[in-house]
């Protein structure tokens, strides 16, 4: 009998599971069409409905996670839209837990550094969470984070100590355009031009439509290549 009850009792626990699951997942499509309608009412310039649709979103990936708090997905989609209203305190909650459960999530690493730079951390604070990152993190995820960091030496006034961040946001990225043109700003407001030049020609050369580098380099005196021919159709 004992063995019987036992039975129903683990049935019913797997029923209700997955049916948290599912009204999660529903929650979940519905933030994500919400947040989606937030960037599209923000690239227009409407900042108003924007705003309303991130805290539609909000609400259903809290609801998401309220139903099914296991996972890193849930608490990440949760985190950005925090991050996005500027309630640093709850995105880094919520990115914390996204890497409790999943310890490589890069995304939700760059993202609690991030709020940590907006919330001007203690810089000890936020170098032992690019640390941790670099733990864990694939190598050439670490780029960005390496920009976030620098980023917060700016602000803090510690530009000494920004060279030796951007040698490494390079080299993790050494084929992306966006990283490359700005670690070449960073050296370009810290006063290194030769450096500055050197970064923003290898994000030309990666991608020659690159919003504002051809402008950077003009700006420092450099006469720009011709960008790569296309191929000749056949």
């Amino acid at each position: 009998m004992k063995a019987y009850l036992l039975m129903l009792v683990l049935a019913a626990s797997l029923a209700l599971c997955g049916c948290n699951g599912y009204l999660a997942d529903q929650a979940t499509k519905r933030g994500i069409q919400a947040y989606d309608n937030a960037k599209q009412a923000q690239s227009r310039g409407d900042f108003e409905t924007a705003n309303s649709y991130c805290r539609q979103a909000q609400q259903e990936f809290q609801t998401a996670v309220d139903y099914d708090p296991n996972g890193t997905d849930r608490h990440y989609n949760l985190a950005r839209v925090c991050q996005d209203l500027k309630e640093h305190d709850q995105a880094i909650r919520e990115y914390d837990q996204a890497i409790r459960y999943f310890p490589g999530n890069g995304k939700a690493h760059s993202g609690k550094i991030d709020c940590l730079v907006k919330e001007h951390a203690p810089q000890e604070q936020i170098d032992k969470a690019v640390t941790m990152a670099g733990n864990v993190v694939d190598p050439g995820r670490m780029g960005r984070i390496y920009l976030t960091q620098a980023m917060a030496y700016y602000y803090a006034g510690h530009t000494a100590d920004m060279p030796k961040v951007l040698v490494k946001a390079a080299e993790a990225g050494p084929d992306d355009a966006y990283l490359q043109a700005t670690v070449g700003r960073f050296y370009r407001a810290i006063g290194n031009t030769s450096l500055a030049i050197k970064h923003l020609e290898i994000a030309y050369e990666l991608d020659s439509n690159q919003p504002g580098v051809a402008y950077d380099l003009g700006v420092l005196g450099q006469r720009l290549p011709f960008p790569p021919r296309p191929a000749a159709s056949r």
